[in-house]
């Protein structure tokens, strides 16, 4: 939609319309430019401000005020409503509708989805009557209905017992400090079942009263603070967010009672003097379920070296053999009784973390795990594999040779990275070979399910071998620009059977090498490039 076109739909942005044939004009117009199915009021804290929404699904086709008595305005929104037989009423509780907000349809929109849990349907019958209420400055006296058993049951078992508000989560059927059980629970609403209470709404107070979605298990401390202590601190649709978050949180976490337990590994080395945060338990549990798996017991932190490698940076290098080597070692050892099934969260270096990979090895099921940076968080992009995410370049021209160079473009394909591997080529003879991923997975997902990356990790080893047993390959100079979990991958497709990896590493806006992988013993030996 043009810009002229949206600031015509959306009327609300200019003053209400406050003649009939004002707004038949307006109608008219509209009709021509746009298209709805469902009619929606949204209104604010004390009704001040009430705009009429025109959707089509869950697009905000257009926007408009009305400065009418409640009959008229009854009137003009059964006719936007047309064949439709009732309306979406909202109210977002504790906030008031700035000028600012109604400047677009989109910042408008935020706030009519903001407000969904503090919503109900009306016929048409009853907008007349709700336009009443909102000229009326008296709120009606008394609550809505009792919490029945059904809603009791319902918030009971949405809650698993605990107390839903946000970072809690008390266990409420048992009292620590007295040693009794029973039930120390409150039920709270988000919509106040009154409408002279501190989160009222005119008419879903008493609509939404017994309803459990409007209902949160609390324990004493937090019924106090969103009800006496901080009440304007808590409006519904916090609390209805927080409820709803809960749910979520809970239920993935108990979704993965059903799969299969694993150790899990964080593996944290410092990035430009960097460190990031282990993966908390819910971001583990959602990066497990993709692979039908979950935690055993606790998370296994290995990085135990962050204060050397950060306060040391010229030590850095130096020490990375040993200390891939030992967290390696570890990792295999201890997943012994596991079929050496685990899941690995690394985060460092491309290279180092190239390193770890070789020296963790691909006989096993030791699975990384992403940190996608669009989310800061440790989760994969997506449910299911995608199949082949990448092209490969150069393959068609390759003749005999000692030295081959390796492009992985999977997150960018920086200019640096791109003359490093030019200058190698002119010093050594090597010819090139480039893994891109494709346009639309090129970026820090670009490896988006680990069964993808598992994939990737067998046609990069078949790759390795194929250049040494047809072509002589006895170097490879591997020039990589990608995610955590792909440089793990990366690193996994080695074998004892493969030539020498040289594995570079960005420094100072160029690639220099930085860790080599060769052959000792059959065993893969893991060593600083001098």
């Amino acid at each position: 939609m043009g810009n002229k076109a949206e600031q015509f739909c959306n009327q609300a942005a200019s003053s209400p319309l406050d003649s009939e044939d004002t707004f038949h004009s307006y109608l008219d117009n509209l009709r021509k430019l746009v298209t709805w199915e469902q009619v929606g009021v949204l209104t604010d804290e004390g009704n001040r401000n009430i705009v009429v929404l025109l959707m089509l699904g869950e697009e905000l086709s257009a926007t408009l005020r009305l400065c009418f008595e409640p009959k008229l305005t009854a009137l003009c929104i059964k006719n936007l409503a047309s064949e439709q037989r009732n309306i979406t009423y909202r109210c977002i509780q504790g906030y008031t509708i700035t000028s600012d907000d109604l400047l677009h349809l989109e910042s408008i929109k935020r706030i009519w989805f903001k407000a969904s849990a503090q919503g109900t349907e009306l016929n048409l019958d009853e907008v007349e009557p709700l336009f009443v209420r909102f000229e009326s400055e008296r709120k009606k006296i008394g609550r809505g209905p009792d919490f029945t058993k059904p809603t009791k049951e319902t918030v009971w078992r949405d809650s698993f017992g605990r107390c839903m508000f946000a970072g809690c989560g008390e266990k409420l059927d048992y009292d620590e400090v007295s040693g009794t059980s029973g039930n120390y629970a409150y039920l709270a609403h988000n919509v106040a079942s009154s409408e002279q209470g501190a989160r009222g709404i005119t008419m879903l107070s008493e609509e939404l009263s017994d309803n459990p979605n409007n209902v949160l298990l609390l324990c004493d401390k937090h019924h106090r603070l969103i009800d006496k202590v901080a009440a304007s601190d808590y409006p519904a649709s916090v609390l209805s967010t927080m409820r709803s978050e809960f749910s979520t949180v809970a239920n993935s976490l108990l979704d993965g009672l059903k799969n299969q337990p694993i150790p899990v590994y964080a593996v944290l080395w410092p990035v430009n003097s960097q460190t990031v945060s282990p993966p908390s338990y819910l971001q583990i549990a959602n990066s497990l379920s993709v692979i039908k798996r979950r935690m055993y017991q606790q998370i296994n932190v290995l990085s135990n070296n962050e204060e050397l490698l950060t306060d040391s940076p010229e030590t850095f290098w130096s020490v990375m053999p040993i200390v891939i080597n030992t967290a390696a070692d570890k990792i295999i050892q201890q997943t012994k009784d596991f079929g050496f099934n685990a899941a690995l969260f690394g985060f460092g270096p491309t290279s180092a973390l190239i390193g770890l990979g070789a020296k963790i090895g691909n006989k096993n099921s030791v699975t990384p795990m992403l940190r996608f940076r669009e989310s800061g968080s440790w989760i994969w992009p997506a449910i299911e594999p995608v199949g082949e995410f990448y092209d490969i370049e150069g393959l068609e021209n390759l003749g005999s040779g000692t030295d081959f160079i390796i492009n992985i473009a999977l997150t960018a394909e920086p200019e640096s990275l791109v003359e490093a591997s030019k200058s190698v080529c002119k010093s050594t003879g090597a010819q090139i070979i480039t893994i891109r991923a494709k346009k639309l997975f090129m970026g820090n997902g670009a490896i988006p399910h680990p069964e993808d990356g598992k994939a990737f990790t067998t046609a990069l080893q078949s790759l390795f071998h194929k250049l040494k047993s047809t072509y002589g390959a006895q170097t490879i100079h591997l020039f990589p620009c990608a995610s955590n979990a792909a440089s793990v991958f990366i690193g996994q497709a080695y074998d004892t059977h493969h030539p020498k990896v040289i594995v570079y590493d960005f420094d100072n806006g160029t690639m220099v090498p930085r860790l080599s992988l060769e052959n000792e013993n059959h065993k893969c030996s893991v060593s600083v490039v001098r």
